[in-house]
């Protein structure tokens, strides 16, 4: 494990609950004996190299900042190690191309971590989407708080740390996976508009957005929008997508990972309840309730696809992470540009 802050700790805890899984050495930067000791584990460095290095390990995942992704994880892939990388792929699209050059010929596992596909209902809106009819728009929001007040920093607010974008690296790219991955269709073209609200925090320059709007068409025809913040008082975390077809329409509102809903014309809607997923598709149901299980199915796929290398994986890998980042930078065009922008293009 590369970096112990708090999602490198769910990672931790998602894999001491599967049973093929070991969690033998862990690295970060500073105070590594005293976190090493909270988290129980025996085997603690400051330099991924030199874990890397001296330990005997299967694979690494990558928990750190985004613009450590890159170097971490071409290390660990050209000493042959399966790779768990937490979202965004990477700070650049030019370090997702090479990192998805590194690994689309050799037989290794690789991960982008996009969890929310692991949710019961978003499995169950992917199941039954046919229902709808075609697909004409596909529109949502992910909105957080924790940026909202003026004093607030975090290393995501400057492209040297985060990128090109911030709100839409961190959980523009989640809206994005998602509605993919549920419905069938690939964003092809965006239009954006962002707005920083605060140009200064704590005395530090930011120049990253705090408000993101996407227009996007995808390679089926459907048309969409997102709006993406993480500066809206009072709603804490709140992911919604709706897929609009001929027929009915699928939404799911985030307040519960087990339910969703379809909506007719001209007949009342349907709730659809859910708790359990068939993660390797063996017949075998986990139940999912929440934010953690959903990190535990997906690593469940992910030691499952290590052994089975023939097994059809639901997980995000390298090719959709660097479609995600084509998306980002897709965007971030875009906004400068003012103008549409094909992923094609770029």
């Amino acid at each position: 494990m590369i970096g112990a802050g708090n999602i490198g700790k769910v990672h931790i805890d998602a894999l001491r609950n599967l049973p093929n899984v070991e969690v033998v050495s862990i690295c970060s930067r500073t105070n590594m004996e005293e976190r090493a000791k909270a988290l129980n584990i025996a085997s603690f460095y400051t330099d991924y190299k030199e874990m890397i290095n001296q330990e005997n390990l299967d694979s690494v995942h990558i928990c750190t900042t985004n613009d450590t992704h890159f170097e971490m994880a071409e290390y660990a892939i050209e000493h042959n190690l399966h790779v768990v990388l937490e979202k965004p792929m990477t700070k650049t699209l030019a370090e997702a191309k090479k990192l998805y050059d590194l690994v689309k010929d050799i037989n290794l596992v690789h991960e982008v971590h996009f969890h929310n596909r692991f949710y019961p209902a978003n499995q169950e809106i992917k199941r039954n989407i046919k229902k709808a009819g075609k697909l004409n728009l596909i529109y949502g929001n992910y909105l957080q708080d924790w940026m909202t007040p003026k004093d607030q920093f975090n290393w995501r607010a400057t492209k040297e740390a985060s990128g090109v974008t911030r709100v839409i690296h961190d959980v523009g790219t989640h809206f994005f996976d998602l509605i993919e991955y549920v419905s069938g269709h690939k964003v092809v073209e965006v239009f954006a508009e962002l707005k920083t609200i605060y140009d200064e925090r704590n005395g530090v320059l930011i120049d990253t957005e705090d408000i993101g709007v996407v227009i996007f068409k995808t390679d089926k025809g459907a048309l969409g929008n997102v709006l993406i913040s993480q500066s809206v008082p009072g709603i804490k975390n709140e992911l919604k997508t709706v897929y609009v077809g001929e027929n009915a329409t699928f939404s799911w509102d985030g307040k519960s990972v087990n339910e969703s809903h379809i909506l007719y014309y001209d007949k009342d809607t349907e709730i659809i309840k859910t708790s359990s997923i068939e993660t390797l598709k063996n017949g075998i149901m986990y139940d999912v309730d929440g934010f953690f299980d959903s990190f535990k199915e997906t690593l469940r796929g992910v030691y499952h696809k290590i052994e089975n290398r023939e097994f059809k994986q639901e997980f995000a890998d390298f090719s959709d992470g660097l479609h995600s980042m084509m998306i980002v930078e897709a965007i971030y065009q875009s906004y400068v540009k003012k103008d549409w922008v094909k992923l094609n293009e770029l």
